[in-house]
Formats: C-alpha cells, sequence, structure tokens
C-alpha cells in the first residue's frame, strides 16, 4: 500500500480497462472522416439506373442529334479520300481508342435480307442485287456505336466506367427490342428505308460499308 492508504491494486482494473478503450477507439474510432468527393461517388453509384438514363438519353437528346448527323454516302466519300480528315471532321474517339465513331443518317433502297443482316444502296438508281453501301445487322448488338457515335456522353461524367459501359448495353437492348424487330418486319429487296444510327469505324482503308446500329428505322 502507498502513503496515503490508496492501494495500487485498486486502481489496476481501471487503468486496463481505460488502456482497452484507447486501443478499440484507435483501431474503430466512433468518428469516420470520408471526403466529400468520395460521399459524392458513393451516392452517384447507388442511385444510378442505367435504364432510365438510357430511356432519357434516347428520347431525347439522341433523337435531337439525328437532325446533325452526316450522311451516309458522305461519310463513305469522305472516309475513302482522308480518312484522318474525315474522322477528325466527323467522328468521336473515347479517351486513347483508335476506332472512330460516327452518327449518320440516310436514305436507300433495299437490295437484300436475310435472317441476319438488312442490306442497303444508298444510289437511288440502283436495282435490288448491286452491291450496298450500308449494312444493318439484325442482333444481337455489341459495341458502343451509338454511345460514342452521337458524341453526347462523356465517361468524366459518370461515377464509374461501369456505369457507363451499363448505359451503352441499355441503349444496345432498344435497338434490338424496338428498332431491329420493326426492320426486320418491313425490309424486303426493293423497299426505300430511312435511318438514323452510329457506326464505328476500325481501320478505314478496309472499310467496304458502314455497318450501322440504328437508334431509328422508318419505311417512306
Amino acid at each position: 500500500m502507498r502513503p496515503g492508504g490508496i492501494s495500487v491494486s485498486r486502481w489496476t482494473p481501471w487503468v486496463a480497462g481505460a488502456a482497452v478503450l484507447a486501443v478499440l477507439v484507435w483501431v474503430m474510432p466512433l468518428v469516420r472522416i470520408v471526403p466529400l468527393e468520395a460521399t459524392r461517388e458513393q451516392s452517384a453509384v447507388a442511385v444510378f439506373d442505367p435504364a432510365a438514363r438510357a430511356a432519357e438519353f434516347w428520347t431525347g437528346p439522341l433523337q435531337a442529334a439525328a437532325a446533325d448527323a452526316v450522311d451516309a454516302a458522305e461519310l463513305l466519300g469522305a472516309l475513302a479520300d482522308d480518312p484522318a480528315a474525315a474522322a477528325a471532321r466527323y467522328g468521336h474517339r473515347l479517351g486513347l481508342a483508335t476506332m472512330s465513331s460516327y452518327l449518320v443518317a440516310g436514305e436507300g433502297t433495299i437490295v437484300s435480307v436475310d435472317a441476319r443482316s438488312v442490306a442497303i444502296s444508298l444510289d437511288d438508281d440502283q436495282d435490288p442485287g448491286n452491291d450496298a453501301e450500308v449494312v444493318i445487322e439484325l442482333g444481337p448488338v455489341f459495341g458502343n456505336a451509338i454511345r460514342d457515335g452521337s458524341g453526347l456522353l462523356d465517361v468524366s461524367d459518370f461515377p464509374n466506367a461501369q456505369d457507363f459501359n451499363a448505359l451503352s448495353a441499355e441503349i444496345n437492348r432498344r435497338v434490338e427490342e424496338e428498332v431491329l424487330p420493326a426492320l426486320a418486319a418491313g425490309a424486303e429487296a426493293g423497299r426505300a428505308v430511312r435511318f438514323a444510327g452510329g457506326v464505328e469505324v476500325a481501320d478505314a482503308s478496309e472499310l467496304p460499308v458502314l455497318r450501322v446500329v440504328p437508334f431509328r428505322v422508318e419505311f417512306p
């Protein structure tokens, strides 16, 4: 016993308890400080709805952008003359990608139809059976032709790349469910057709046709 009558053993449990509590607070603090930007990103991820965002984009900005789409025949000519200049003038490129994407529109005559695709001639004077300049595959749809070709969406505007890709997948799903069935049902050789859609071009020097992913198809 120390002078004054205070026993050391009496305080030992309190000291030990305080030490344990200090360690617990250090390991698992009662207050966690999270950077504001990280909090915003987590909130955005939690509320992001690719289907709703795709529907908003599809019915609004994308349809309006069709008025400014490059004519398909004009793009083909530009790519044949100078691919680099065509890409700089009409194309959109995501980050460091080597592939350029375009938003195109056009009108032509269907020259052939099969279970996999519809081939279109942009020359009104050509008879069905002649070479086509545009091919629309009837699905499934892969890639980011519409998302990137529109030039309206930037990956930096999304919380992460997964959301950006999920949006593209939803756009492609709408093409598969809403546009391609209507095209397949009405397509026949010799019939006129108008279209608007996206195109991805990896190597213009080997480009035989434009492979269009359509978001709009009409039979005038």
